[in-house]
């Protein structure tokens, strides 16, 4: 296995794959430096390792011992490290570019889960900063609830709708500080699903 390496990202991964590592390294690095700086984490300086599988195949077995679903594709090891499919053979249900999208959140979302405690989890803030969801409001707006996630989705919406109800800072005091989310917002849990609910009504 070769490795790059450019400060906080490493990339481990075999000569096939050299054509895709410098975009890949790029993007990783922005996810980085953007969950770093807009959480203002001066002192955090883990270097994450990104380990490259020649297909979905390759990286379901080593992960899982048998192959799973097709969509799975990036997956954080028990050693810490990240497990991602190469850009180039993305398999069946993603692009080159969502990978790289992939990546890039994987990378951000490990480094939250470094910093914070207790994300409640119809937050989604990284799938938000790098594009990763590009469904419209035709989603079932009606039935979104911060009680009852039921998909990556629902987590999605309901973090896009509170940042544009509420504004990207208190979406980042929630993290920083979970339990007090009520208070951040100034609202019951009743009263947030229904701003959502509103929100979505009036976007459509």
């Amino acid at each position: 296995m070769k490795k790059f390496d450019d400060g906080n990202i490493q990339i481990q991964y075999s000569d096939e794959n050299e054509p895709c590592v410098l975009e890949l390294m790029n993007q990783a690095l922005i996810a980085y430096e953007t969950i770093t700086s807009l959480f203002k984490l001066k002192n955090y300086d883990r270097k994450i390792i990104i380990y490259l599988y020649n297909s979905v195949e390759e990286l379901h077995n080593e992960v899982f011992g048998e192959k799973r679903e097709e969509w799975e594709v990036a997956l954080e090891g028990e050693d810490g490290n990240l497990k991602l499919v190469t850009p180039l053979n993305p398999g069946n249900v993603h692009s080159y570019s969502d990978i790289l999208k992939i990546a890039q959140k994987s990378v951000a979302d490990m480094i939250l889960a470094d910093n914070f405690d207790d994300i409640p989890n119809w937050l989604d803030i990284t799938t938000y900063l790098f594009g990763l969801n590009d469904a419209k409001t035709i989603y079932s707006y009606q039935k979104l609830n911060i009680n009852n996630i039921k998909s990556y989705s629902d987590a999605y919406f309901i973090t896009l709708s509170l940042i544009n109800i509420y504004g990207i800072n208190k979406i980042i005091k929630i993290y920083k500080k979970a339990k007090n989310y009520n208070k951040i917002l100034n609202a019951s849990d009743k009263e947030i699903n229904n701003k959502i609910i509103q929100y979505y009504a009036e976007a459509v």
